[in-house]
């Protein structure tokens, strides 16, 4: 029985992982619950509490840096506070919107929009949105990273 708990556990986190860069799925909080659901199954003996706690706290900072990554890419390419807020708004607006396509396509639209209302400079704007989609390729491949990290450190704790 602890063979096919574990075959699951490791099943879900592999869809955690596949979530790290596919929008639609939660990658990393997935990954996490695999891990709490498999130390609930065996007793928190060997995934123990501060190891769950080590591993809530990254959920947690990746979550949060996941919903940052677009706006601190259009701050990085000059953008004013008001691109930022529109490349931040315009994730939430494309998630709920558009689905994985307007994860991509949110905050930069969303950048740019608000940029150009701001200063009416197409050029900046521009900038403003490509910082915005740079800063989302660069959360995800984070994600990804973290999303692995996890994984091996689950396989080399249990095994």
């Amino acid at each position: 029985m602890q063979t096919a708990v574990l075959v699951v556990a490791v099943a879900v986190m592999l869809i955690g992982v596949a979530g790290t860069f596919m929008p639609f799925l939660p990658g990393i909080p997935l990954l996490f619950l695999a891990i709490a659901g498999y130390g609930w199954y065996e007793g928190f003996q060997v995934i123990t509490p501060r190891y769950l706690a080590v591993m809530g706290g990254i959920t947690i900072l990746s979550v949060i840096v996941d919903y940052l990554s677009g706006v601190w890419g259009a701050r990085a390419f000059g953008s004013s506070r008001a691109g930022a807020w529109g490349a931040f708004l315009g994730g939430i607006l494309g998630l709920l919107v558009g689905g994985p396509m307007g994860i991509v396509l949110g905050p930069w639209l969303g950048a740019f929009v608000a940029e150009y209302l701001h200063l009416r400079d197409v050029e900046q704007a521009g900038r403003a949105a490509t910082g915005a989609l740079v800063g989302l390729l660069a959360g995800t491949f984070a994600r990804v990273l973290i999303g692995l990290a996890m994984l091996v450190s689950f396989l080399v704790v249990v095994l």
